[in-house]
């Protein structure tokens, strides 16, 4: 842990940002002490800016490869990552360098966050704007730190700003003192925050509506579905998301931050070296390669051929070769890869500008059929929530996804998983599922990975425990 916290003095208070074209992204590159860092509004909000900024190191490549290669629905290619191939085939262990980044990265937007809470309510500026700086800042930090539960279980709970970096030994702590914090956060960013913003350079900040719905999917992985639910249709009823009528505009840089976006990070072209765009690590790993060399990542043959006929995200989602602008057909890689993500207008053939989805309109929807079901089997209301997701990808035809109706709970229970891989696959979702719902362990055997239960967890990373003695290893690791 030592390596973090130094990492944590130094980087915390170095409140740098890659390519700004809003405010939100506005950091200067100067070094900011908390001596003469938090004096006025400004201040406050170059602050939470960082903690924004430095979110996009786990959302541009840790955290899709975490939440998805060890699922079913992606793959690495024998020629593609090496390391992204350690945990595509559960080979990986507390070396691999990507839990490392993950871990790391997490613990510095944690502890830029803390500096927030802590510091801006003393300073004497507008209330509500105050508070919902604060807001923002429990909303990110309680994010970072159900990332890092759901990864590693018991975690060490850091909420006040780090600042020794001598002998400093932390322990990990019990995973429901986690969850109880991350629960509290949110609550109290649920209260503050606003339900939209106007102002363009505002577009990206957390709202009332990314709190409850974050909130809604920690009420679900902890199994209380009456909270689950109340939360999920807290949001339904607010009316102010809903589904785009057409699946491929959810993934359109031109049309991002739309009705369905609830809270993504946001990445642009500008300056793509100093990363703020979505580098060839997410649009082109994950996507049909822009430039016709690359894509490391595909979709699995079993994702590829689980649709129903006339399913339009398939079409969306899933490519075997693609047809340019000017009619040519391109085709460099042999099987099924994912289109979500291809950018026509990308920087190039290395980055891309398409913001992280960290939750949209549709996996609220899910959310509250899973919850409904699991509390008193499938509902109208359950059926009505996963039928509006089928219905989009009909795309108004009378082929593709049937309304459901007539199933068991348990039947429902495996229809809204399955309708979670078609309509969300490659969001970073996947393994969390899976672990949810108690299927990682058949999902992996069955594509061939001979598995046990230490895999439930990642290993924490060998470069944090040789600094800091305190953390115990995950079984097995």
């Amino acid at each position: 842990m030592n390596r973090i916290l130094y990492l944590l003095t130094f980087l915390s208070g170095l409140l740098v940002t890659g390519g700004c074209q809003s405010n939100l992204e506005e950091v200067p590159l100067s070094f900011l002490s908390e001596s003469n860092s938090f004096n006025n509004a400004a201040d406050a909000t170059t602050a939470i800016n960082a903690v924004y900024d430095r979110a996009k190191a786990i959302y541009q490549m840790p955290m899709i490869i975490l939440g998805d290669l060890s699922g079913e629905d992606l793959w690495v290619r024998s020629d593609g990552d090496p390391v992204a191939n350690e945990i595509d085939q559960f080979k990986y262990t507390a070396s691999t360098t990507y839990f490392d980044s993950f871990y790391t990265n997490s613990y510095v937007t944690i502890d830029r966050a803390n500096r927030v809470i802590e510091n801006v309510p003393k300073i004497q500026m507008d209330t509500k704007l105050r508070d919902q700086i604060v807001g923002e800042a429990k909303f990110l930090r309680a994010l970072h730190f159900f990332n890092l539960v759901q990864a590693f279980g018991d975690v060490p709970l850091v909420v006040k700003t780090t600042t020794d970096v001598v002998n400093v030994k932390i322990p990990r702590d019990p995973t429901e003192k986690v969850y109880q914090q991350i629960i509290q956060d949110l609550q109290d960013a649920e209260k503050v925050l606003p339900v939209s913003y106007t102002a363009a350079g505002e577009i990206g900040r957390a709202t009332v509506g990314a709190a409850k719905s974050i909130l809604a999917k920690v009420y679900l992985t902890r199994k209380d579905w009456t909270n689950a639910a109340t939360k999920a249709k807290e949001v339904i009823d607010a009316k102010t998301y809903s589904l785009v009528p057409d699946y491929k505009d959810v993934f359109t840089p031109e049309k991002e931050n739309g009705p369905e976006h609830i809270f993504s990070i946001q990445f642009s072209c500008i300056q793509p070296k100093y990363g703020s765009s979505m580098a060839s690590n997410f649009a082109i790993y994950f996507s049909y390669p822009i430039n016709l060399t690359g894509g490391s990542f595909q979709v699995t043959d079993s994702y590829a051929n689980s649709f129903v006929a006339g399913d339009y995200r398939k079409q969306v989602a899933v490519i075997t070769q693609k047809t340019l602008a000017d009619g040519t057909v391109v085709q460099s890689r042999t099987g099924p890869h994912l289109d979500k993500y291809w950018d026509y207008n990308a920087c190039g053939s290395s980055s891309a500008r398409n913001n992280f989805l960290v939750i949209r309109y549709a996996d609220v929807l899910l959310m509250y059929a899973e919850a409904l079901n699991e509390l008193n089997g499938p509902s109208a209301e359950a059926y009505n929530a996963i039928n509006l997701v089928r219905a989009r990808a009909r795309k108004g035809a009378t082929t593709g996804p049937q309304d459901l109706t007539g199933l068991t709970q348990a039947q429902f229970r495996d229809a809204v998983l399955q309708e979670r891989s078609w309509e969300l696959a490659g969001e970073g979702h996947r393994r969390w599922d899976l672990l949810r719902t108690g299927k990682l362990l058949a999902a992996a055997q069955k594509q061939g990975y001979a598995i046990t239960d230490k895999y439930l967890l990642f290993p924490i990373p060998t470069f944090e425990r040789d600094a800091n003695p305190a953390l115990t290893q995950n079984p097995g690791f």
